[in-house]
């Protein structure tokens, strides 16, 4: 330290020899070349766990899909075989990001699949275990109903899972006709944001899907979804949150014995 009478300085540091300066650069370099590894097999592995909606189902055209905002994301859906001639679909999204949210969001999958697959149960059921399962809290907006150029919210009501132990929850039951599409997104989707910090929001959603034609496939319609939250945010912009969603159109297909469902996944 210097003292004089107009200032006052200070030096501090450690010098290292070039050598190890080096040494410590290359080794950097090592750690993080191995980390990228090591994140790229983990996406593999995450989309690797996610079904393929291509998969036929009668009476039904299903789609969904999954864009991380990170390198590991938190969002995840599924499709179940759910006893004779039921399928059961899920979408979740893990409050948090990262490695810990992908790895809460495989547990929750194995769990799903356990639960569905080896202990049928009503669904209320299910998602009670489920929740006593797991410690995580999330919430996702509720499901779309488009009918015939029009579009309805669908009230899902209940607590997120893992919020609270002994929570109950309450099935809500459809009858749903040929030509319908249901909807699920993730908070991602509809919290996305422009350059001005406005929300995508359920109104241009509901814009977006009442726009399509009233064939549109399940595909189709999350490829228009996502499309148009990109426009929407700007390819330039990073992504502040996971966007995942499941479509699920109704067909006259009523051909094909629905007593066993494909496994999807």
């Amino acid at each position: 330290m210097n003292l004089s009478r107009n200032a006052v300085s200070f030096k501090t540091g450690v010098t290292r020899p070039r050598g190890e300066l080096t040494r410590l650069y290359h080794q950097a370099r090592e750690n993080e070349a191995r980390l990228v590894d090591d994140l790229d097999i983990a996406r593999e592995v995450q989309q690797q766990l996610l079904p393929r909606a291509n998969r036929a189902f009668p009476g039904l055209d299903l789609a969904a899909a999954c864009v991380p905002a990170r390198e590991l994301g938190g969002d995840f859906y599924d499709f179940l075989p759910y006893g004779n001639g039921r399928l059961a679909l899920a979408l979740g999204d893990v409050s948090g990001k990262g490695t810990a949210a992908a790895l809460l969001g495989a547990l929750t999958i194995g769990i799903l699949r356990a639960h569905t697959v080896d202990h049928p149960c009503a669904p209320a059921r299910l998602l009670a275990t489920l929740n006593e399962r797991i410690n995580a809290n999330a919430g996702n907006p509720y499901p779309l109903l488009v009918r015939k150029g029009r579009i309805e919210e669908i009230p899902l009501t209940g607590i997120p899972l893992g919020l609270m132990a002994g929570t109950k929850y309450e099935p809500v039951s459809l009858d749903l006709q040929s030509g319908d599409t249901i909807v699920f997104v993730s908070d991602g989707i509809l919290e996305c944001q422009n350059s001005k910090h406005e929300a995508f929001g359920t109104e241009r959603l509901a814009a977006v899907l009442t726009s399509l034609p009233s064939d549109a496939s399940a595909a189709e319609i999350s490829s228009a979804i996502l499309s148009a939250t990109d426009v929407f945010s700007g390819q330039a912009l990073a992504q502040h949150d996971d966007r995942s969603l499941v479509v699920l159109r109704v067909t006259e297909d009523s051909s094909s014995d629905r007593s066993r469902v494909p496994v999807i996944y």
